[in-house]
């Protein structure tokens, strides 16, 4: 009884390994396009450089407390 559930559960797996083999050889090989500039790119800092140095002060502050 456990013969045929083995190869049931075989065949199974191997319906599924054909079928993936079968979607990844239809997919075309094209190159990704070139992602779009962000606007305001040149100023790459997100937060304020003031908004950082006090997150790590207090930071610091907490560590040397503890």
């Amino acid at each position: 009884m456990a013969s045929a559930s083995f190869k049931s559960l075989a065949v199974v797996f191997m319906v599924a390994v054909i079928a993936a083999a079968a979607s990844v050889s239809a997919q075309d090989l094209a190159p990704a396009p070139a992602p779009a500039m962000d606007k305001g790119a040149a100023y790459s800092l997100g937060m304020p450089v003031a908004v950082i140095c006090s997150s790590l002060l207090l930071s610091m502050l907490s560590l040397f407390k503890h």
